[in-house]
């Protein structure tokens, strides 16, 4: 007989492994901070080269469209206000990144929990099954001994 439950919980195990399941598996190898970490440093390194850009295209605004002299600019305070520009920049993507990576972490670990709650279904499910089923007996009154 056809228990709707198993093909309910098969279908949900099946969906969960086709969409989100190895992916999942591969985020949950990790420790968190680690996972964390390994979210950031991509985006770390593009923020901080996009804000190395835009100070590049600062710097030539001012070189060439205000045309200030090279020799007379005061490079001391472009270069601290360049570096504060660049840390507050990678502080604050970090800080975001930070945020998001864990809520996502925390997402993948509550989806496997789900997963592994639906595995313990099944396997209950076809536990019971099992028990309803008899065995059938095999006394045909053939013994084969090789003797």
């Amino acid at each position: 007989m056809i228990n709707p439950q198993k093909i309910v919980t098969m279908t949900k195990l099946a969906l969960y492994d086709k969409h989100e399941g190895s992916a999942d598996r591969a985020a949950s190898e990790y420790f968190r901070h680690d996972y964390i970490y390994k979210k950031n440093l991509g985006t770390r390194l593009a923020v901080g080269i996009g804000g190395i850009l835009i100070l590049a295209i600062y710097w030539l605004r001012v070189v060439v469209i205000e045309e200030a002299d090279i020799l007379e600019l005061n490079w001391q305070v472009y270069l601290i206000q360049s570096i504060l520009f660049l840390v507050a920049l990678l502080v604050i993507y970090s800080l975001f990144g930070t945020i998001q990576g864990t809520r996502e972490y925390f997402l993948v670990q509550k989806r496997l929990e789900r997963y592994n709650l639906l595995v313990k279904r099944l396997e209950r499910l076809e536990q019971r099954q099992g028990a309803h089923r008899k065995e059938p007996e095999h006394s045909h009154g053939t013994n084969i001994n090789h003797t």
